[in-house]
């Protein structure tokens, strides 16, 4: 059975029944988000994961939330350190992404490496934050942050967003 939503001028079918991840998925795919980097960790613990979960929570104080999977390999260093960076990469950071999205990321000392040579020089901002509370989403948990310092970077860049499946910018 479907029933309608926003019976305004446009008809919305409601699903019944309910929709499943592949549904939520396909249709989150449509939202554009900005992409980002977290890092977390220090030394041979230091691990980075591409996120777009990501969103400002308070101004006063400044406060963000962001969303990790909790079989990610940084969610337990992240529950551990209860402190993080996230950089909010530039147009020109496509494979940066694409890099800590995959299996083969880097870790430890070699993604510290990385992320002074690659990252810093062309991210948008960098916030350091600290975590206050997680909260269990399902699947994830969703880490509500104090933002502690904000670095502003690439002054010229682009935001990266993701949206369709595709890493892009906001001008096509």
């Amino acid at each position: 059975m479907s029933t309608t939503a926003y019976s305004s001028t446009r008809r919305i079918d409601v699903q019944d029944p309910p929709p499943d991840g592949v549904d939520l998925r396909s249709a989150m795919r449509l939202f554009p988000t900005g992409v980002a980097l977290l890092c977390t960790g220090a030394g041979r613990r230091a691990v980075g994961m591409t996120v777009n979960a990501l969103m400002s929570v308070s101004l006063a104080p400044p406060r963000i939330l962001v969303s990790v999977l909790r079989t990610a390999r940084a969610h337990p260093v992240l529950c551990e350190s209860r402190s993080f960076s996230v950089h909010f990469l530039s147009d020109r950071q496509a494979a940066v992404a694409g890099l800590f999205a995959s299996r083969d990321k880097p870790c430890g000392t070699a993604l510290e490496a990385l992320v002074e040579r690659d990252v810093l020089p062309a991210a948008l901002a960098t916030l350091q934050c600290s975590v206050e509370q997680v909260f269990q989403g399902g699947d994830h948990s969703l880490f509500l942050s104090r933002v502690e310092s904000i670095g502003h970077g690439e002054k010229d860049g682009e935001p990266l967003v993701f949206h369709r499946g595709i890493l892009g910018t906001t001008h096509r």
